[in-house]
């Protein structure tokens, strides 16, 4: 068989004969990534006899409408269709040799919780839940297919062991067979919106429109020039319990984490903050939606201060500061996922409410150091 295929078709079939696992397609869109797995699929089927191929998606319309269509028109195109080994009931496709290719998509349990399977690719496997992709590679002998767009600047893909990855990258640089108008509307996206553009043409990650903040820098130590702090503190049960240091010098602002723990009661709180050395000399900036936590902690010396609850006055006020922060992975987690709610195509101007609680305590702690030690000539308004 003769495949027409692109550097990204040959790339994935010697990815699939290597000692990796993992084989990760990141990069733009019209790269040929999804049309070039097609290929490899068909011709991994044909060469391999009595094999089972899974290829996975989030919804199934969605998987129906793409990568199942596409597949559908590989075989087609490569003269290997035939109507009598299409079960359109069970989404499978035989082989004269009995290798297989069954279509279905992880919201189906029994299929993602069932028989093993040779190869399973996961298509725009962003989408996916690490649950989702654990149970898939739990019943997977062979290799691990994924392929996306870097839409998402945290993903559990960005996470898996470097030594069992091949990854390739690819952009639609690497397909020659796309047509100019194509072309010109891929590359147009520089000049309309620059995160698509890095995201969609060049397959770079970037940070989502709707990701709230931007351009924090994480250090190891915190510099020298960071003297005075307050704390910031917002309370939580089941979510977390998260206080922390917020300095500040001139217009920058270092954020120091200390506590961020569950299931704290009142004793259990007290108990931390006086294993935390909390300076009770210095303001603490608290959440005043629990006034018997405020009490509690007031009544054991520590100076606790209302914070100004404002949402949105408050997410401005951290945007006219330069952050740094101590390298904290609860503290990146949270920075990675705040995000705006969006409703059907409509980002809004609130905050989904998870990964919010350090996010919670330092604004309530930057607001009011901004209100209260600076002055607000140096900043610039966003009403």
């Amino acid at each position: 068989m003769e495949i027409k295929g692109t550097i990204v078709f040959n790339k994935n079939w010697n990815a699939l004969s290597s000692d990796k696992r993992f084989i990760i397609n990141e990069g733009g869109s019209r790269s040929s990534k999804t049309y070039s797995l097609c290929q490899l699929i068909l011709v991994y089927c044909l060469t391999n006899e009595r094999k089972t191929v899974s290829i996975v998606r989030k919804s199934f319309p969605s998987l129906r409408a793409s990568v199942y269509r596409d597949m559908i028109e590989v075989l087609h195109e490569h003269g290997e269709y035939s109507k009598d080994k299409h079960n359109k009931s069970e989404n499978i496709y035989t082989f004269d040799n009995g290798s297989k290719i069954e279509f279905f998509s992880v919201d189906d349990e029994q299929k993602i919780r069932g028989r093993k399977r040779d190869l399973c690719w996961c298509n725009e496997a962003n989408e996916l839940l690490y649950d989702d992709f654990n149970q898939l590679n739990m019943r997977t002998t062979g290799k691990m297919i994924f392929d996306y767009n870097p839409s998402e600047s945290s993903s559990w893909l960005y996470s898996l062991p470097k030594e069992d990855v091949v990854s390739i990258h690819s952009t639609y640089m690497d397909n020659p067979f796309l047509e100019d108008g194509i072309v010109k509307a891929i590359e147009d996206l520089k000049r309309t919106d620059e995160d698509l553009y890095n995201i969609y043409a060049l397959g770079k990650r970037t940070s989502s429109k709707l990701n709230i903040y931007n351009n924090w820098t994480f250090l190891d130590e915190r510099p020298a020039r960071f003297e005075e702090f307050v704390y910031g503190l917002d309370f939580g049960y089941n979510h977390p319990l998260a206080l922390c240091k917020i300095y500040w010098h001139e217009k920058d602002i270092f954020i120091e984490p200390v506590i961020y723990e569950s299931y704290l009661d009142p004793t259990k709180m007290i108990k931390r903050f006086e294993e935390f050395n909390v300076d009770k000399q210095k303001e603490i900036i608290a959440d005043h939606a629990r006034p018997e936590l405020i009490n509690e902690l007031i009544n054991k010396g520590w100076n606790v201060l209302k914070a100004n609850k404002e949402v949105k006055e408050g997410i401005n006020a951290v945007k006219t500061f330069k952050i740094y922060c101590k390298n904290d992975e609860d503290l990146i987690n949270e920075f990675e996922n705040y995000k705006w709610k969006k409703v059907k195509d409509t980002i809004t101007d609130e905050p989904v409410k998870l990964h919010d609680d350090y996010m919670d305590a330092i604004r309530y702690a930057v607001k009011f150091i901004r209100e209260n030690y600076m002055s607000s000539a140096n900043f610039m308004s966003f009403n």
